[in-house]
This record gives C-alpha cells, sequence and structure tokens, in this order.
C-alpha cells in the first residue's frame, strides 16, 4: 500500500548527494561493478542524452529508495525511450519499488506520446528479467560487449569520410539500435569507401588510448573487416578497442570476433509497444 509521503521527485530537484547515494546503494550487489560519484553520474546523464526532468527517484517516508534514468527521442518516425538505468536500495527491496518505478516510467512516456520502451538487462540477472517480463517487456534481441589489444596493420583499401550525419550518405538509423549507441550523443560517424563507392559506415568515439565501436556495418564484413581495423587504427591510434553492446548474431559483429575481439559481456534488449 502505497503511502502519503511515497513521492516520486525529478532527478534535477533531489540533491546530488541523495541521488547518487540512490544509485550506488541500488548496484552494490550488482553483477557488474558501477558505483558512481556525483559527478560521474551527471555526465552519465549529459554524455547518453538522458533527461533530468524525465529521470525521476522514489521516496519512502523521506529516503530516497529507488531511482531510473529517462531518455526519448524519434527515429524511424517512433518517438521511443530509453530506461538508462534502474536500482533499488536494498533497504527498500521487496516492496513493489521496482513496479512503482517502472509504473512511473511507463505513465511518463504514455503521457509525452511515446510508442515504445527500451531497456538492457544482463543476461544472468535474473530478478531483474523476471520484473521486465512480468511488466510486459519482451527479449528482441541479444548484444555484446567486446574487447581488443590487437593492433591491426592490414593494406589499407578503404577511406574512412567523417559525416555530420549518417543520413547524409543515405543511412536510416535503426531505432532498435541501442540507445547507447546512438549517433546524437556527438560520436563520430564515418563512411566507409572502396574508391568513391560507399561499401559500410560506423559511429565511434575515443577515449583516452581506446576507440569505442557503437556501430559498425559492412557489406561484406568476413572480408572487409581486416582492412577497415587498419584504417581505423590508422584513424585513432588505439592500444585498446571496444565494441559496445553490439549485436551479437549480426554478421559484422561476428566478424570482430574472428578478428581478435572477445566477448566480456551479454545482455538482451527488450522492448515494449505502448497501447494507445
Amino acid at each position: 500500500m502505497e503511502r502519503n509521503d511515497d513521492v516520486f521527485k525529478r532527478y534535477r530537484d533531489v540533491s546530488p548527494n541523495e541521488r547518487t547515494r540512490v544509485w550506488n546503494n541500488g548496484f552494490s550487489d550488482y553483477l557488474v561493478p558501477i558505483n558512481m560519484t556525483e559527478v560521474q553520474l551527471d555526465n552519465r546523464l549529459a554524455s547518453l542524452s538522458i533527461s533530468q526532468e524525465l529521470s525521476k527517484i522514489f521516496f519512502i517516508e523521506n529516503q530516497a529508495a529507488g531511482i531510473y534514468l529517462h531518455a526519448e527521442g524519434t527515429f524511424a518516425n517512433k518517438k521511443i525511450a530509453w530506461l538508462g538505468g534502474m536500482a533499488v536500495d536494498p533497504a527498500f527491496r521487496n516492496q513493489q519499488v521496482a513496479i512503482k518505478l517502472l509504473r512511473e516510467f511507463e505513465r511518463s512516456a504514455k503521457e509525452r506520446k511515446t510508442d515504445i520502451l527500451y531497456l538492457e538487462a544482463i543476461d544472468g540477472n535474473e530478478r531483474a528479467i523476471s520484473i521486465y517480463k512480468k511488466f510486459g517487456f519482451s527479449s528482441i534481441q541479444k548484444v555484446v560487449v567486446l574487447d581488443s589489444t590487437t593492433i591491426y596493420s592490414r593494406e589499407i583499401e578503404f577511406q574512412l569520410k567523417k559525416v555530420v550525419g549518417l543520413e547524409t550518405i543515405g543511412i536510416s538509423e535503426n531505432r532498435e539500435s541501442l540507445w547507447q549507441n546512438k549517433s546524437i550523443h556527438g560520436y563520430d560517424c564515418l563512411g566507409i569507401y572502396q574508391d568513391t563507392t560507399l561499401v559500410g559506415y560506423g559511429v565511434f568515439s575515443s577515449q583516452g588510448d581506446s576507440v569505442i565501436i557503437h556501430q559498425l556495418e559492412l557489406q561484406q564484413p568476413s572480408i572487409q573487416i581486416e582492412s577497415v581495423l587498419s584504417s581505423l587504427q590508422q584513424l585513432y591510434n588505439p592500444i585498446k578497442w571496444r565494441g559496445s553492446n553490439l549485436v551479437a548474431d549480426n554478421a559484422t559483429t561476428q566478424s570482430l570476433i574472428d578478428n581478435g575481439f572477445s566477448e566480456i559481456v551479454s545482455q538482451h534488449q527488450y522492448s515494449k509497444i505502448i497501447k494507445a
């Protein structure tokens, strides 16, 4: 039963200390370490275009009990909302807090005329997966995080051209591309050319000595991948590589695995269509 002092507050209206504490407490027993400072949590929202207005913290008796992060955008003529993280403080578990967070996320998205909700759950996190499925989310695809420290030095056959956006080279961004991989976050968008023919495209970013592959599509990945990686090596000069939540059964993803990348985390993307 919900008490009168059980309330949702907008992320921006809660102190940095409170919102960071409930985030870290909620993820303290998570499968992957995700502890953050106040600055790091705020930077997560800023770097992934997550709304401080729509993201919320749930309070029980004036104590922060749970948090969820809410991002939204329109892709392929559909308005989508992404759950960019949800956590419940262990002190408030078994009180239906996660369900209340999901209900508020959906209520707010529906109010804003959103068509589809998306989220991800790490494989093995059965507690969260069970909650999402009961709430009506369905698995749509497996995605993986890949790492490599290989140096690629094959003869370069392809030219990489930075473009303002994928649409400028005739690529429509798939709305089911994971939110954190979408080009709206200011990543580098590259057309991949053989002479003057477009043979692929990618979305990349660099962090320190690493290059992050957010999207990569090639016409003939098994044949083209080594030379494309060599072109990227020359462009970014990375010591480390990471493939960020790439679709597992995609041919280009498999070609990365065949050429020195290793899977370090797998998860599934889930979606729920909002009915009018």
